[in-house]
């Protein structure tokens, strides 16, 4: 059955992978490659099918006009999954990324105003400062002639980043062992990818290795916070006719606010989720830009040209306006998020009986959203599967055709697109900027021992590489 016959009665009609009882398709999936199996499937069963993973049944989409229209319903017409938001709740992460309703729109407000354009003028300078510091930790293992693990030293950057920006804390991980937050970050996105998926609640029930690490790591997270908790609300109260500095001092000022609704676990949850937010997805899509310098050294060596000439002699961006005078290596960057997004799947479920392509889906089954698949197929980008960052800069009439932005969803989209976007550009464009005037750069080893690793976000696995001071021209 194809996608072209009539619409299938209900959900277990349509075409999709074989299962064995009970398991369903567990067998036949790695959680780290979920989304590679889906996008495979995809190509086999068309784009709307069915799995069934244990005792649930999920719809996975790859239809291009139908994910926009689920982007566009939400929150109204489609949610995040109560699974996930359940999972999130007992990590008491249930902050403005995992919340619903009014809960969002409350926590968003917030979100939103901590991340606007004045903001990030006025944060700039300290942007700035770590830039320096991740260049001079580059610059030393330049010296002692050691490979570079991207992915770790980007995370320890965006960390740093978002402490100073959402908390006024300067971790400066880059450059010392930094807080106990910083180390338990990355016990978490794994565990919170796999319960998400996980066919049964087994957690409640016992707990693995990797569980007894989160709830150790949760606690160490939770300590941190409330000491930057307790220094911001000193500050405040030490001069209580400011306007909040930062975000933290935001939600403090929302909780103080009679009515508000506010609580103090809700402060844990949203500063947990901007780190959690700020620090994986930005440095991987950092490392997956590396990456693609590596493998195409003309193009490194055009940005590099067009970095020279707009910021030489400075050896990295000196003010927020240099950042948006970067065409080809902007065009780079989406060309990398096109082909590598850091969240290549989305899963949510609707609000209410609904139907996709014709198929009846009801209310509260999961359904899979690929994100990737339509960008990467010639129906909506020519040439699809080539690296061509051409494609970005062309004048529309000449544009090689199809050139379809609307599937283009780095960030997600509709009323929940990222509110940290602006921000994650712009660490983007200076981080690739500092590495452009300072480094020549080559990798470790063949392009394909990186892979894609799926832990909530997809990051570089296996990606390290060498770096040189550049040699003057």
């Amino acid at each position: 059955m194809t996608q072209t016959d009539a619409a299938p009665a209900q959900l277990s009609e349509l075409p999709g992978p074989k299962g064995l009882p009970v398991l369903g398709v567990l067998h036949r999936v790695r959680f780290d490659r979920l989304h590679l199996q889906l996008e495979e499937w995809a190509d086999r069963y068309g784009p709307l099918f069915q799995i069934r993973m244990g005792p649930n049944r999920i719809a996975v989409v790859s239809d291009s006009a139908s994910i926009q229209r689920i982007l566009v319903q939400r929150p109204q017409g489609f949610r995040r999954t109560r699974r996930l938001e359940s999972v999130a709740e007992e990590m008491k992460l249930k902050g403005v990324f995992a919340s619903e309703g009014e809960d969002w729109r409350r926590q968003r407000r917030i979100v939103v105003a901590a991340l606007n354009r004045q903001k990030l003028t006025d944060f700039f300078p300290k942007l700035a400062m770590t830039t320096a510091r991740l260049r001079r930790r580059w610059e030393g293992a330049a010296d002692r002639g050691e490979p570079v693990d991207l992915c770790r030293d980007l995370m320890r950057f965006t960390v740093d980043v978002t402490m100073l920006l959402a908390f006024g804390v300067d971790a400066n991980t880059l450059e010392t062992p930094g807080p106990v937050i910083q180390r338990h970050l990355d016990k978490v996105f794994p565990v919170l990818h796999r319960r998400t998926n996980a066919p049964f609640t087994y957690w409640r029930w016992f707990r693995l290795p990797s569980d007894r690490a989160l709830d150790r790591a949760l606690e160490a997270i939770q300590r941190e916070v409330g000491e930057m908790v307790r220094a911001a609300r000193e500050r405040m109260a030490a001069d209580p006719d400011r306007e909040p500095a930062d975000f933290l001092e935001a939600i403090l000022a929302a909780v103080a606010e009679e009515g508000s609704g506010f609580s103090d676990e809700e402060i844990f949850a949203n500063a947990g989720t901007l780190l959690l937010a700020g620090e994986d997805t930005t440095a991987n899509s950092l490392a997956w830009a590396i990456h693609y310098f590596t493998q195409y050294p003309d193009m490194f060596a055009r940005a590099r040209r067009e970095t020279d000439g707009l910021i030489a002699p400075a050896r990295a961006l000196e003010d927020l306006e240099q950042a948006n005078g970067l065409p080809f290596l902007d065009a780079f960057c989406n060309e990398v998020m096109r082909i590598r997004p850091v969240a290549p799947i989305h899963v949510v479920e609707p609000v209410a009986d609904t139907e996709i392509l014709g198929c009846p889906v009801p209310r509260g089954t999961p359904i899979i959203m690929l994100l990737r698949h339509a960008a990467t197929r010639e129906k909506h980008f020519a040439g699809g599967d080539r690296f061509d960052p051409e494609r970005w800069l062309a004048p529309p009439e000449s544009r090689p055709s199809p050139h379809d932005r609307r599937v283009f969803l780095p960030f997600g989209g509709g009323p929940r697109l990222c509110p940290g976007r602006a921000l994650a550009l712009l660490e983007i464009r200076t981080v690739l900027a500092m590495l452009l005037r300072n480094f020549d750069l080559e990798p470790t080893g063949p392009a394909g021992e990186v892979r894609e690793h799926l832990a909530f976000t997809m990051l570089p696995a296996g990606l390290k590489v060498r770096l040189r001071r550049r040699v003057a021209d």
